[in-house]
């Protein structure tokens, strides 16, 4: 009788460990299924020659495999005038002092995890690199633009995403040097919707 009791009570852990098994494979293929995200970002971006800006964006990715993604960033941010400019007039005027960015990034993650907390939906939090080119408007000048950065992303839940990131947009401009490399830098906090 006993024999039999222990035989029953070890089987019976063994299913609910494999039904706890097979829930978990289960959000783990849901997870696997969103490939898309969209969301809006805010931070500070620092101009070079210039200021320190608030600025805003939106944002959209493609999970292209495991490994990589692909993410599409709007950027844009008012700059006031800088203290070359406090003292010697603009340099130029209205919509042209608005800082607008656009890039196409892909996207490496370096570290990634997935992990279960107390329900059965997977979350996920990942240190990616990305690297890319795009286009920046800025003091009446369009100017090809390369991006390159890192951040981190973080699941609240397994379909709302927190990140924080670091870019560099890196581009030639004439503004106040003849064809002068700048180094505008952005560092931002976000938040994104898995689909």
């Amino acid at each position: 009788m006993v024999f039999r009791l222990q035989y029953l009570l070890l089987i019976s852990l063994l299913s609910g460990a494999a039904l706890a098994q097979d829930n978990k494979d289960q959000a783990a293929l849901e997870f696997d299924r969103e490939f898309f995200s969209v969301g809006v970002y805010a931070g500070i971006l620092s101009i070079q020659d210039y200021r320190s800006e608030l600025a805003f964006g939106v944002q959209s990715s493609f999970k292209a495999s495991e490994d990589f993604f692909l993410q599409f960033n709007y950027l844009q941010a008012d700059a006031s005038y800088s203290s070359f400019e406090l003292s010697q007039g603009p340099s130029f005027a209205g919509s042209n002092r608005t800082f607008s960015h656009y890039d196409f990034l892909l996207g490496y993650n370096l570290f990634q995890a997935e992990f279960f907390g107390d329900g059965p939906e997977s979350a996920i939090s990942s240190l990616y690199l990305v690297a890319g080119a795009g286009e920046t408007e800025f003091g009446g000048e369009n100017n090809f633009t390369i991006t390159i950065g890192t951040g981190y992303q973080f699941a609240l839940k397994r379909r709302y995403v927190l990140s924080l990131d670091f870019r560099d947009h890196i581009f030639k401009s004439s503004l106040l040097e003849e064809d002068k490399n700048t180094h505008n830098t952005q560092v931002s906090a976000g938040i994104s919707f898995l689909f």
